[in-house]
């Protein structure tokens, strides 16, 4: 996908993927997408999508070597989410990207549809629990962590990696 949302879109039947390629394949011959299934069940927050801005520090691929940072966010809808096929081009409900929020009609200046890590913490726990959130945040760990053993030889073999 391309930065600030552009280039994504949310398709429900196979045939318009084939659509879509046709069309514009020939604009855009050497790009590449990735095609991801959508999650069926969000956790929302207040009726609303978000997802997590979280940062990592990679010091050695091998031996794996790695610091998730404490200033990660989370970035909010504006629209409470919907699967409604009618607005299933409503990127108001389905992308957080702020560069698509701030054109909300209800998007937050003060807070720009953010909250820091620890203020999402801290509404989990008071929504879910302690242990909840803790295992929450731990599963979220190790999802990170396969992710950089997923691509652990590539980097390892890429000259402009360190």
């Amino acid at each position: 996908a391309k930065s600030q949302g552009l280039g994504i879109f949310l398709i429900n039947k196979l045939t318009q993927v084939k659509k879509w390629a046709n069309r514009w394949s020939a604009l855009s011959p050497k790009e590449w997408y990735i095609v991801s299934r959508y999650i069926e069940d969000p956790l929302l927050i207040g009726g609303k999508k978000f997802d997590l801005r979280l940062y990592v520090l990679v010091l050695s691929y091998r031996p794996l070597k790695c610091y998730m940072s404490c200033s990660g966010f989370a970035r909010f809808c504006n629209v409470k989410y919907t699967t409604d096929i009618a607005d299933m081009d409503n990127m108001f409900v389905h992308l957080t990207n702020v560069a698509i929020q701030k054109k909300s009609a209800d998007y937050n200046t003060q807070h720009g549809g953010k909250w820091n890590v620890s203020n999402l913490r801290l509404f989990l726990e008071g929504t879910y629990g302690y242990e909840r959130t803790c295992k929450m945040f731990e599963d979220m760990q190790s999802i990170v962590i396969h992710s950089l053993k997923a691509c652990q030889n590539v980097m390892i073999n890429d000259k402009h990696c360190f």
